[in-house]
C-alpha cells in the first residue's frame, strides 16, 4: 500500500490498467483475477492455495479460543542483567490462526509479484522461484549466501531464555514442523514483495530522472526504510533497524552493480536465514501447560516464579 502511494503507475512496469484490475481482482477473490486472465493453472495453485489457508484461518479464529489480541498472546519483561524474557500463550487455535494468516499474506505477495513481473502474461518463471531456497546449485558458490546462513546457523539467542505456554493438545513437535512452511513462504513472499516489486518500482522510478547508480542506490535504500517501517521488533520480528539493514543486504544481492534483478538468491538468504533461526529458537526454548485462560496479561509474579521465566534478546 505504501507503494502504491509513493509509487506512479507509469514506474509498475505493468501493462495498463487491464493487468491492474486483474491484480485487484485477485487480491479481493483468490483465482478470480487468473480466470479473467485465463492463466488457469495460477488460479488453481495459487488461487487455490490461498482460499486453503484462508479457510482454515477462519475455522481457528471462530473458535471461542481464539485470541487475537496480541498483548494477550506475548509477553516481553525486562531482566535485571540486561536481558529479556520473552513468553508466548497459545492455544491451538490461536497458534493455527497466526500460522494460516501469515501464509496467506506472503502466497498474496507472491501473488502481485507474478502478475507485477511480466505484466500478467503468462508465465511459468513464478513457480520455479518459490522454490529457490532448495535450487542450491544457483548459489552454491555464492559467500553471500553462505556468510548470512552460517551466521543464522552458529549466533546466540538465548533460547532458553524462551517460554511457550501451550495446551495439552499443541506440541513442540508439532510447532516445529508448522514453522518450516511457514518461514519459508516469509522468505518467498517478503522478497517477492519488497525486493521484486517495490525496490525494482522504485529502480524504474527514480530512472526516470538519474543514471543507473543513483537510480539503483535510491531504490535499494528507500524499499530497506519500507521493510523497516513494516517491522515492529514484538515478538520475534525484526526490528526496524535490523530489517533495514537486512534490506539493504538483501537488495544489493537482488540487485548487484554489475548485473540484472535476481530474486533467486535473495529468497533462499531470507527463507533459511528465517527457518533456521526460528527453528533453533524452538528447539532450545521451553514448553509448558498453559492454565486454562492463561494469558500474557493475566501473568502474574506467583505464576513466574512457579514456572521460571526465560527472556529472548535476538529480534531477526
Amino acid at each position: 500500500m505504501l507503494a502504491g502511494i509513493f509509487i506512479p503507475v507509469s514506474a509498475w512496469g505493468v501493462s495498463g490498467f487491464g493487468c491492474i484490475g486483474a491484480t485487484v481482482a485477485e487480491y479481493l477473490i483468490p483465482g478470480l483475477g487468473y480466470g479473467i486472465l485465463g492463466h488457469y493453472d495460477k488460479m488453481l495453485v495459487l488461487g487455490g492455495s490461498r482460499w486453503i489457508v484462508l479457510n482454515k484461518y477462519w475455522q481457528n479464529s471462530s473458535s471461542s479460543d481464539y485470541e487475537q489480541y496480541f498483548n494477550k498472546i506475548y509477553k516481553e519483561t525486562e531482566l535485571a542483567d540486561d536481558k529479556k524474557q520473552h513468553d508466548f500463550f497459545y492455544s491451538r487455535e490461536t497458534y493455527y490462526a497466526n500460522v494460516y494468516l501469515s501464509m496467506y499474506g506472503n502466497l498474496t505477495f507472491a501473488t502481485f509479484y507474478d502478475l507485477y513481473e511480466t505484466g500478467c502474461e503468462k508465465n511459468s518463471s513464478t513457480f520455479g522461484l518459490m522454490l529457490s531456497p532448495f535450487q542450491v546449485w544457483e548459489y552454491a558458490d555464492e559467500w553471500t549466501f553462505w556468510v548470512p546462513t552460517i551466521w543464522a546457523s552458529t549466533v546466540s539467542l538465548d533460547s532458553d531464555l524462551v517460554t511457550y505456554h501451550v495446551d495439552n493438545d499443541l506440541s513442540k513437535n508439532e510447532i516445529i514442523n508448522t514453522s518450516f512452511l511457514q518461514y519459508q513462504l516469509v522468505g518467498v513472499g517478503e522478497e517477492m514483495l519488497f525486493r521484486g516489486v517495490i525496490q525494482k518500482s522504485l529502480f524504474n522510478l527514480f530512472s526516470m530522472g538519474f543514471s543507473k547508480s543513483p537510480s539503483r542506490w535510491g531504490s535499494i535504500i528507500t524499499a530497506s526504510a519500507i521493510f523497516g517501517a513494516v517491522h515492529s521488533g514484538a515478538g520475534f520480528t525484526a526490528s526496524p533497524g535490523v530489517a533495514f539493514v537486512a534490506g539493504i543486504y538483501l537488495g544489493m544481492v537482488y540487485h548487484p552493480a554489475e548485473g540484472n534483478f535476481d530474486l533467486t538468491q535473495p529468497i533462499a538468504i531470507h527463507s533459511w536465514w528465517d527457518t533456521i533461526l526460528e527453528h533453533r529458537r524452538l528447539k532450545d526454548a521451553k514448553f509448558v501447560e498453559r492454565k486454562s485462560g492463561e494469558n500474557a496479561l493475566n501473568y502474574t509474579l506467583q505464576d513466574r516464579r512457579t514456572y521460571p521465566l526465560f527472556g529472548f534478546n535476538y529480534f531477526f
